[in-house]
């Protein structure tokens, strides 16, 4: 039997700046994540970083007491990352954990100021996001056999991840209570952030998941959607290895077979369709407009055409000879 656990956490109104360590003022910062609701992943996203911020501040010879950390020491342990050759986006994770800790340290008057608040992020360079074009869509429909039970599956989970471009954790969890098959309606009940909101598929792939669903059968201790031949839940990683399986055999090339590259195919085709970025950012669960504009700003030859085709004034004044 395990005994319950007594520790409480200090009363914080009775601290003074410098009576915390770091591992200390971490546990802190972590509850008060937990108490705003912030995802487990989130949470543990944070602890990594600031256990590593904790790492580079000891092996470059800096205090880590908390209150005693300066900004010139934070901007040396950054130029550090940099010369060791650490990318820029691992730079500005930590950097983002660190402010937002300091931030929460000096609300509760545990520390006098923000070392990091103002020291700038490093630029990111832009990457080419891949997508599938609709050659290789066909190619890799057509390889899963729709015969047997996993082959079906298979095919099912290439059309919802291409018909509602969610992630794949998110596909993994989805539950049969969580479909509504009436208005072809999926309730993602945990995205990123654990945000709730509503995807939606076609009344094509909506007869790919009932025929799936017959397949699948009745599982009274398997609430879940995807399923292995074993009747278990179906892990993230085995998604992944299915798709990686039919890229090989499809042999295509110059593009990631993954769960991820459907997302960002499902962004394209929305877009290029004349879909509208604050309709996509809400089916994508994107908390902002940021990787959205990225998609339009890669995408924007396809806009202008489409902008052609259905501008309004074209269309109202197409019979006006007066220009």
């Amino acid at each position: 039997m395990h005994k319950r656990r007594t520790t409480l956490l200090p009363d914080l109104g009775e601290l003074e700046p410098g009576e915390l360590g770091w591992s200390e003022i971490v546990e802190l910062f972590l509850e008060h994540c937990k108490v705003k609701g912030l995802a487990y992943n989130t949470r543990r996203w944070h602890r990594e970083n600031l256990v590593s911020v904790h790492r580079l501040l000891l092996e470059n010879g800096h205090t880590v007491q908390p209150h005693l950390v300066s900004e010139g020491m934070i901007k040396d342990i950054i130029s550090k990352q940099v010369d060791a050759g650490l990318s820029a986006n691992t730079i500005n994770m930590r950097l983002k954990s660190i402010k937002q800790l300091y931030a929460y340290l000096k609300t509760q008057g545990l520390v006098k100021h923000n070392p990091a608040e103002n020291v700038d992020r490093k630029k990111t360079k832009k990457t080419l996001i891949e997508t599938f074009n609709e050659v290789q869509l066909k190619q890799l429909l057509a390889m899963p056999d729709k015969t047997t039970f996993v082959g079906l599956r298979d095919y099912t989970i290439m059309l919802l991840l291409l018909d509602t471009g969610v992630r794949v954790s998110e596909l993994v969890n989805i539950q049969l209570a969580d479909i509504h098959k009436s208005n072809n309606e999926i309730i993602i009940t945990h995205g990123k952030g654990d945000k709730a909101r509503r995807v939606y598929y076609s009344p094509r792939t909506a007869a790919v998941v009932k025929k799936y669903l017959q397949a699948r059968g009745y599982l009274p201790d398997n609430p879940f959607l995807l399923i292995n031949n074993e009747n278990e839940p179906l892990k993230k990683r085995a998604v992944q290895e299915r798709l990686a399986i039919y890229g090989r055999r499809t042999n295509i090339a110059g593009v990631r077979i993954s769960p991820h590259t459907f997302r960002h195919t499902f962004a394209k085709f929305y877009i290029m369709r004349g879909g509208d970025p604050f309709s996509l950012q809400a089916l994508l669960g994107h908390s902002t407009l940021e990787m959205v504009r990225h998609y339009v700003n890669l995408w924007g030859s396809d806009l202008q055409r489409m902008h052609r085709q259905y501008s309004p004034v074209n269309h109202l004044l197409a019979d006006d000879t007066t220009f």
